[in-house]
């Protein structure tokens, strides 16, 4: 029983200690060691945090500064750390940019981040011989981020707030259904409604994909037929896994394109397949020497072919 009061006793005694020390200057905050990111100015996280003259180490609320950090879009977690006699450092995680949503607009782009969240608008200043989308690309690639194009004028990013618009989910969920492996191959989606998404491939390649079912049977149709013909198609459909097609260039000049700024350009004789593999096949017109072209090139910039050529269709 004595050994109960006096453990209350000493409780009481450093509780009070504690509350006078905190009301007291011996540890007031007199500097404040904000740690900039990418994002966010040391500037930013001093004014974000507003930590009142006057507070110490002991009484200053870490919960309210952390709260008031978070509404900054850019900004995922916050560490706050007190190192005393009487400084408080603050450094900031931010989150990750996972996309580059070009609007509608063509002018502006939208960084989202992890989570799905907006984070803020970057102008696309494109200059000759470029496309809005060859600018957003790249923005997208120093970030390592995929690039989205394409998208209705409907979706009108707020930063902050979180993207639920369908396009968006309907990425998202490819992204989240694709094996890593062939994620990391895609470098771009265009994405005008949640049934019409397709994307392109790091070899130049365009997969239209349709709406998000049948996830993994549309990767393993396309990773099979780009084993099958390698380095020889521009385009495939997979929006029915179970009837599949594509075009195939048969060329010995043929090479893979960046899958968003242009591709490459063949010279030689060329013929160009459109071909069905649901047990019908639509064949190639043969070779020819006339002045004929063949094009297939993806919305952002996929593998092109120029020569004398015949081109059928499904």
């Amino acid at each position: 029983m004595r050994v109960v009061v006096v453990v209350a006793i000493v409780a009481a005694v450093l509780g009070v200690v504690f509350l006078v020390l905190s009301n007291t200057s011996t540890f007031q905050i007199t500097s404040i060691d904000a740690v900039a990111s990418d994002h966010v100015s040391a500037d930013d996280i001093q004014k974000l945090a507003k930590v009142e003259e006057g507070t110490t180490l002991l009484n200053v609320d870490t919960n309210a500064i952390t709260q008031n950090l978070m509404k900054n879009p850019w900004v995922e977690s916050v560490s706050v750390e007190r190192e005393f006699p009487d400084k408080l450092k603050i450094s900031v995680t931010e989150r990750t940019v996972e996309a580059v949503v070009v609007m509608s607009s063509r002018s502006v782009a939208w960084y989202l981040g992890e989570g799905e969240v907006w984070l803020e608008p970057v102008n696309l200043d494109v200059s000759d011989g470029q496309s809005a989308d060859d600018v957003a690309l790249e923005k997208a690639t120093s970030v390592g981020a995929i690039l989205i194009t394409g998208v209705p004028a409907t979706v009108d990013p707020v930063a902050g707030s979180k993207a639920t618009d369908d396009v968006i989910t309907a990425v998202r969920s490819y992204l989240d259904g694709f094996s890593s492996d062939f994620a990391s191959q895609i470098v771009s989606f265009t994405a005008p409604s949640e049934a019409s998404i397709s994307c392109v491939l790091s070899s130049g390649v365009e997969v239209s994909l349709g709406s998000p079912t049948d996830i993994s049977s549309k990767e393993e149709v396309v990773t099979s037929l780009l084993a099958e013909y390698p380095d020889e198609l521009t385009y495939i459909n997979v929006r029915v896994p179970s009837s599949p097609s594509y075009r195939r260039i048969d060329s010995t000049n043929v090479t893979a394109g960046t899958g968003a700024t242009g591709g490459s350009t063949t010279t030689d004789s060329t013929s160009t397949t459109s071909t069905t593999t649901s047990g019908t096949t639509s064949s190639t017109g043969a070779s020819t020497t006339g002045s004929t072209s063949s094009t297939g090139t993806s919305s952002t910039g996929a593998t092109t072919s120029t020569g004398t050529s015949t081109k059928s269709s499904n």
